[in-house]
């Protein structure tokens, strides 16, 4: 009985010791992702003039393109490969479809494009040196699907960012060396699939292959009447709602009051603070530092979803990434542009849109999913029909709008950004072929993306139909 008694004490010392521990481990801070901003940032350090050209989404092509007898093309490539690296971001999947073993993953990033291995030589041949991998398409066709696309991308030459065997593979650096010197590449997603997440090794469980990512919780800011009226709602269905919260969590949607009506976003405080130790260390090693982002999140759902003011959370990140040590921002994701920033003599790049828009794969059509949530029937439309009620719109739909924005560095500032007005357009049966706006539209595009940068105090100079933005600010140590 005295044994029984005792085990009994043991066993109640060690619960009690193992309550404790838990409630102390929920009670642990989340790190504070400020700790991994220098108090001095390493300033770029090129050799003499380095140029980057960076673009938005590649959707497509869906065909090989080098050879396209089409001379207004043949200008868009002279200008990428004039640059030293041409950076951009592989929205889809590109491996061989009739060899994949692999299958369509149950959710998607809005349809599943998938592009023929051939597709990655060609983007080699016509330029492209990196591309990021970290989107909400990443994970269309599961992990096979992204293990294949980078396969696909080894084999043509290209390098890929923002994707790994698990979490630190995926948020590693990838570097570039040349005679300007060692440039290093960070790339990650706000909008994602969840499943694409990677995840590091925890004891005897692997890691996760997938994409970086940076969660983030959306609130959606009401007035104190809207409040008011959310409350009385979630009562009235059984809902706790308690006054005395600043927020409220009702009917999937976090709530708050504000001064105006809007969204609003914060940022998962461990995500973030590993994407700025990931900027902090790659430019520590190397003489220039890009981030790159796959960031949907507008300011509000306007305009159904082109609304041109980024999410709150992306200019506490951009600042954040930069003072860490990254000499330039691009952000990818919004098909449509957004305004351009001079940070700290360093640019960011809110939204480059779309450098392809090239659908007619005659690889692999939409899933039934896709189909049925636009109202239609597979069993009675053609892919091109599909095509053609989606996407197929007059040229200057802002989504066929784009530019290609050329940086040149030299030694430690930006000395001058070139931007390239595009349109994406069809050429022979190909659609969403990037080729050089007309002068009308060029002013168009330069004029929308101008209005657009005056809130962040950018000035955009135009000479000869293609915008110039000259900072005045150099990058201080």
């Amino acid at each position: 009985m005295t044994r029984i008694v005792a085990r009994s004490r043991v066993r109640a010392i060690f619960f009690a010791l193992f309550i404790s521990a838990a409630a102390h481990a929920q009670r642990v801070a989340p790190p504070d992702p400020t700790s991994q901003i220098p108090g001095a940032p390493i300033p770029a350090n090129v050799k003499g003039a380095l140029t980057i050209a960076a673009v938005g989404d590649l959707l497509g092509p869906g065909l090989p393109v080098s050879q396209l007898p089409d001379s207004g093309f043949a200008a868009v490539v002279k200008i990428l490969k004039g640059a030293d690296i041409v950076a951009g971001n592989n929205e889809g999947a590109i491996f061989d479809y009739r060899k994949f073993t692999g299958y369509p993953a149950a959710q998607n990033g809005g349809g599943d494009p998938v592009y023929d291995a051939s597709v990655a030589r060609d983007l080699k041949a016509i330029g492209f040196t990196i591309l990021s991998k970290a989107n909400n398409h990443a994970f269309d066709f599961g992990v096979e699907g992204l293990e294949a696309t980078t396969r696909a991308l080894d084999d043509a030459g290209i390098l890929h960012v923002g994707s790994g065997r698990n979490l630190s593979d995926a948020l590693s650096p990838v570097f570039i060396t040349g005679p300007h010197g060692r440039v290093s590449f960070i790339a990650t997603a706000s909008t994602f699939n969840p499943a694409s997440m990677a995840a590091d090794p925890q004891g005897d469980l692997a890691g996760r292959p997938g994409i970086a990512v940076i969660r983030t919780r959306r609130i959606a800011v009401v007035t104190s009447a809207e409040m008011a009226q959310l409350r009385a709602m979630a009562t009235a269905r059984g809902e706790r709602s308690d006054t005395t919260r600043k927020e409220l969590y009702f009917l999937d949607e976090h709530y708050r009051v504000g001064d105006a009506p809007g969204l609003s976003y914060e940022m998962d405080p461990f995500d973030l603070s590993a994407t700025l130790r990931a900027v902090r260390g790659a430019k520590q090693i190397s003489d220039l530092t890009v981030f790159t982002i796959h960031a949907h999140e507008a300011a509000s759902e306007a305009l159904d979803g082109d609304d041109p003011t980024p999410a709150d959370f992306t200019h506490v990140l951009f600042h954040e990434v930069i003072d860490a040590g990254a000499d330039m921002v691009m952000v990818h994701g919004p098909h449509h542009l957004r305004g351009i920033e001079i940070y700290k003599g360093k640019p960011i790049f809110y939204s480059l849109s779309s450098f392809f828009y090239d659908l007619e794969l005659d690889r692999a059509p939409p899933n039934t999913e896709t189909m049925q949530r636009m109202q239609m029937d597979p069993r009675q439309v053609t892919y091109y029909e599909y095509l053609t009620a989606r996407f197929h719109e007059a040229a200057d739909a802002p989504f066929l709008q784009s530019v290609v924005a050329v940086t040149t560095f030299e030694e430690d500032h930006v000395k001058e950004i070139r931007l390239y007005p595009i349109l994406l357009n069809r050429t022979g049966r190909q659609f969403g072929i990037p080729y050089p706006a007309p002068p009308a539209m060029a002013k168009k595009i330069l004029d929308d993306l101008a209005q657009k940068s005056q809130p962040y105090g950018t000035r955009i100079e135009i000479e000869n139909n293609v915008g110039i933005i000259r900072p005045t600010t150099k990058a201080k140590p």
